[in-house]
């Protein structure tokens, strides 16, 4: 019956019966991170989030082989249809067709399609039992990849009057990767900013700033997974080890985001230069139910110091840019040793997710922060000691959450949760967390509102209900208190954030969306620092309406508008962007172009939005200003494994007769941007 009902499936479907995504199609990252994420207008790290959705569409998950965690880590799938997948495999056996998922209870269409793109089926042959090195030799899952790009115009840190900059104004980066997903992963990645020195250390460095390398292998007995070299960690709720991942509040998904998942460590193979760790981990199987994961790392951080005639040197500030351009930036580079170690013990069985996590970070020189009225409680010494408690238990249609951790002569951090379905059409979350001022952690990713894990007590509510198969309404309240002062907001204080967004596929090749949103916190409005610093709110207020056709199957169009409104002690600012997407798929050619007219009175009023770029490149501009901006890119196969793209920018301001400022100004209204990127798959 099994097999017949595949057969069925396979005959009503249009689509191929490949478990891949077909070498001529290009995906629609745009539409999938509006699905997703819904807006860009919150403090986590975009780029590499988006990255690592992208890494998982160019190696898709073996849906056979593919974990709880895994599936959570996409975002988008409940609790329920978690359950439901990982169920159907366990009693009916392995999958044989991607259209088989049709078949399980809670998959409509629309999921169906969605998640097809992140999983596949192997081929039987490819299951042999080989050496580790024919497989890699074997794999056509292997890339190699290099790009440059770089602005037109001249920053002023290269004028020859006044050079600062230290290299040239190119951007240049390479990397390759050859991976199975579940089996084994190598690569490394290389990276050169604008105006860093070429060659600063060419035989650590290979000629570049930056560089990045791993070995992973994956599922060896009882070996669960091996790490050397540069990785991260997502494990529990993120309160202590949170790695780059987790999308927070999300408009496009605001109940399934909101939960971590306990994934363990992740080859790092991003250009960022933060946020990862460069050592060694180890995961393995203590039981079939119990799984310890240790690891060690050891890595050059950036960072001010200063010195001091007791302590000697003294790091005042961890320096995150990742830029290595002028004098005083490069002796920033690398300045102080940091050390990294930590183990964690897992207990999975089924429904249930428990744990301990211990973390210990070592510096080589004492943080002492420059005291600010807002960082009485910022970390200070040169050990970090974490240790955190967490539990999720999945029980039918809902799935409970939580995390508690402590800093060893800090503060405490809580966070728990519900995942569930009302109906099959409605489903809910609920968040409580309490992050004390004193609570310090360098690694976590965890549900806030502000930057960092730290001075924050919050409730948060999200739901989204399927008025129809193609029609969707979701949202969500977050509530929020800041026990101590923050950053521009110099007494204790409270906010609220809430969004509506509605989204309907018209048909298979329309749709459109409509979101709001609200966000409240507050202010400093004057800085009399004789007396006292005088706190109000700040109201912004975003709106969202986009619409997208696919004219025919060559021409697709997407329309989009935004506007906002800031109020701050009694004044009303307010800004704009309205832009036009255009998309043709030729047969050995994919065009993409927008155009993009913006009116922003202050800083306040930035709009973002992710634009269409080469593949595991980034752009989201902050569309600041009075202008206008366009683009065009254009991805084309010379050959059956190579994959070209060309990109300009064009950005022109009407409101100004220089760009940005400092180093970093240009003479003149306009701003161009190329950008050259070839991939060649083995």
């Amino acid at each position: 019956m099994k097999i017949l009902a595949i057969i069925v499936l396979f005959l009503a479907s249009m689509r191929a019966s490949s478990g891949q995504v077909p070498e001529n199609e290009e995906i629609d990252i745009q539409r999938i991170l509006d699905d997703i994420a819904g807006s860009q207008d919150h403090d986590i790290p975009y780029e590499t989030l988006y990255e690592n959705l992208m890494q998982v569409l160019s190696e898709p998950y073996d849906l056979n082989k593919v974990t709880e965690d895994e599936l959570r880590l996409l975002g988008f799938l409940s609790a329920s249809q978690v359950n439901a997948l990982i169920a159907h495999r366990e009693t009916q056996g392995e999958f044989i067709s991607l259209y088989e998922l049709q078949a399980i209870p809670g998959f409509d269409e629309v999921t169906t399609s969605r998640l097809s793109l992140f999983v596949r089926l192997e081929e039987p042959s490819s299951r042999m039992n080989r050496s580790i090195i024919r497989r890699i030799a074997d794999n056509r899952n292997a890339y190699f990849l290099a790009r440059y790009d770089r602005i037109l115009e001249k920053k002023s840190g290269f004028s020859a009057d006044g050079k600062k900059f230290q290299g040239s104004p190119d951007h240049l980066s390479a990397r390759f990767r050859s991976s199975r997903p579940g089996d084994f992963s190598i690569g490394f990645t290389v990276d050169k900013d604008a105006g860093e020195k070429f060659l600063m250390k060419p035989v650590t460095q290979l000629g570049f700033d930056f560089s990045s390398f791993h070995i992973q292998l994956q599922n060896k007995g009882r070996m669960r997974n091996l790490i050397v070299g540069d990785y991260q960690i997502q494990a529990g709720q993120g309160l202590v080890l949170g790695g780059l991942f987790g999308l927070g509040k999300s408009g496009g998904e605001p109940v399934n985001t909101i939960r971590r998942s306990n994934i363990g460590g992740l080859p790092f193979t991003s250009s960022n230069e933060n946020g990862y760790l460069r050592g060694s981990l180890i995961t393995f199987e203590a039981t079939g139910k119990f799984l310890v994961t240790a690891f060690y790392a050891q890595a050059g951080r950036d960072a001010a110091l200063e010195s001091d005639t007791t302590d000697g040197q003294l790091i005042t500030a961890l320096q995150l840019s990742g830029l290595h351009r002028t004098p005083n930036e490069q002796r920033a580079r690398h300045a102080v040793r940091e050390t990294n170690a930590g183990m964690i013990l897992n207990y999975k069985t089924h429904g249930l997710d428990a744990g301990v996590i211990w973390n210990t970070i070592t510096f080589s020189s004492p943080v002492r922060r420059k005291p600010t009225p807002y960082n009485q409680f910022a970390f200070s010494g040169k050990q970090s000691h974490n240790l955190s408690l967490f539990l999720n238990y999945n029980l039918g249609s809902s799935a409970l959450f939580s995390e508690m951790a402590r800093s060893v002569g800090g503060g405490t951090a809580f966070l728990a949760g519900i995942l569930t379905s009302l109906t099959a059409k409605f489903d809910i979350a609920f968040a409580y967390r309490y992050f004390a001022p004193d609570f310090h952690t360098f690694y976590s990713n965890a549900l806030s509102e502000g930057s960092t894990v730290q001075n924050e007590t919050g409730i948060y509510w999200g739901w989204k209900y399927r008025i129809q198969k193609h029609f969707n309404f979701t949202g969500y309240v977050d509530l929020f208190r800041f026990p101590w002062l923050r950053y521009r907001s110099y007494a204790p204080s409270a906010g609220y954030e809430w969004l509506l967004r509605i989204r309907r596929e018209i048909s298979k090749t329309a749709h459109y969306y409509a979101q709001v949103r609200e966000e409240s916190k507050a202010r400093n409005l004057s800085a009399d620092r004789t007396t006292v610093y005088v706190t109000g709110p700040a109201v912004k207020r975003n709106y969202l309406l986009g619409a997208g056709i696919r004219a025919n199957p060559s021409l697709t169009l997407n329309t989009r508008a935004q506007f906002s409104t800031v109020s701050i002690n009694n004044r009303t600012t307010q800004g704009f962007a309205l832009m036009q997407d255009i998309r043709l798929d030729l047969r050995k050619i994919t065009v993409s172009a927008r155009y993009v007219l913006f009116d922003t009175e202050d800083y306040d009023n930035r709009q973002y939005v992710y634009e269409h770029d080469a593949w595991l490149s980034f752009s989201m501009p902050a569309y600041e200003g009075v202008g206008v901006r366009h683009y065009i890119m254009a991805r084309f196969n010379p050959g059956k494994r190579l994959t070209c793209w060309i990109r300009f920018a064009h950005t022109r301001y009407t409101d100004r007769e220089n760009i940005g400022s400092g180093n970093d100004q240009i003479a003149g209204n306009q701003r161009n941007d190329i950008k050259f990127q070839m991939r060649y798959k083995f």
